[in-house]
């Protein structure tokens, strides 16, 4: 499948067509934010997938997710919305059509049965799913931008398309973190022949139990390394708020 190029309704139609070979083509339920300026974006925030508690929602489960990333909405729905809570701890509330913070999930579709679907979907789903992900880097933001991703799906993704690696790694975030200099700097080249700095930060899924590597030998645990990279992010957002 080689969908890249053309602009954001060329996004938008993919994500909504028919995916072949994807074990929830069947039964399709997309999430998709659509920023009103794609290349006004600086921000792209990479979760796993839409949770299958929005699944009742249909057409409406990315509206839920708009108006909870405002900040309207239960403490239950955020925390149910990884990876909100940390991303709001960033941001604070932003919308995610009209701001410079876009919001994507590595596997688009809401899960059929359960959200431990992806543990026997993965490599399957991604595969049909990158596509989309490359398009949407294309079209958002101008020759540089910042991706977040947050937990090992997401990750998985990042590494493969921009990296090359196997899409179904069995990372440890944690020891990740602990063995690379985040940002990860890419100088990413699509299909005809543009090219986009890409930035790479990487998080521990709010929702999970991280395992901490306790310091030794100089290093640091997983969570003080992602408060440093918050610390980074938001002085980078800042900075770029006020140009």
């Amino acid at each position: 499948m080689d969908i890249q190029g053309g602009g954001w309704a060329n996004v938008v139609s993919n994500v909504h067509g028919k995916c072949q070979g994807c074990p929830r083509d069947a039964q399709k339920v997309p999430v998709l934010f659509e920023p009103r300026e794609p290349g006004k974006v600086d921000f792209v925030i990479v979760s796993q997938e839409p949770g299958h508690w929005l699944r009742p929602l249909g057409d409406g489960a990315s509206a839920k997710l708009s108006s909870l990333a405002l900040g309207k909405g239960s403490p239950e729905e955020v925390r149910k919305a990884n990876p909100l809570s940390k991303v709001a701890q960033i941001f604070g509330p932003f919308d995610p059509s009209a701001s410079r913070i876009y919001w994507t999930h590595a596997l688009k579709c809401v899960p059929v049965n359960g959200d431990r679907d992806v543990n026997k979907e993965w490599r399957k789903a991604a595969t049909r799913c990158r596509e989309h992900f490359i398009s949407e880097l294309k079209v958002l933001g101008k020759s540089e931008i910042n991706v977040l991703a947050f937990g090992k799906y997401a990750l998985e993704m990042c590494l493969n398309v921009l990296g090359g690696q196997d899409i179904d790694q069995e990372l440890s975030i944690s020891e990740f973190m602990q063995s690379v200099k985040l940002p990860l700097a890419y100088k990413y080249r699509f299909k005809d022949s543009t090219v986009k700095n890409i930035n790479l930060y990487v998080f521990t899924n709010p929702s999970a139990e991280v395992v901490k590597v306790m310091k030794s030998g100089g290093k640091m645990t997983a969570d003080e390394i992602q408060e440093l990279e918050v610390r980074k992010i938001h002085e980078s957002f800042v900075q770029r708020k006020a140009r």
